[in-house]
């Protein structure tokens, strides 16, 4: 088999088990090239899949805990408890950066 120049040669792409990472698509790159660029290409889909979708599941889980208590407990977010908490929270940060120090890190 001659060997020929990348540009000429299609890159072949295959998924194949690893007992490692699981299913991985694995592309074949020109060796000269790949030992200038420092990584083979590689990725398990089954792992990003499964954190992708566990992130969207905790993601949807809060948003309707969220929902529930403030539909059980509506007054705990009415406007006229939270104005209050929140302007003191902000004249706290206006002053913190107005005096030039910070409370929060250790002096």
């Amino acid at each position: 088999m001659a060997i020929t120049s990348s540009s000429s040669t299609p890159t072949s792409k295959r998924l194949l088990f690893d007992r490692r990472y699981g299913w991985v698509i694995d592309e074949w790159k020109d060796p000269s090239e790949e030992a200038l660029s420092g990584g083979r290409g590689m990725f398990c889909i089954v792992p990003l899949a499964k954190g992708f979708l566990k992130m969207a599941s905790n993601s949807i889980n809060h948003a309707a805990n969220s929902a529930v208590k403030a539909l059980e407990r509506p007054k705990l977010f009415s406007p006229q408890l939270l104005q209050p908490n929140l302007n003191d929270k902000l004249h706290k940060i206006k002053s913190l950066t107005n005096s030039g120090t910070n409370s929060f890190l250790p002096p």
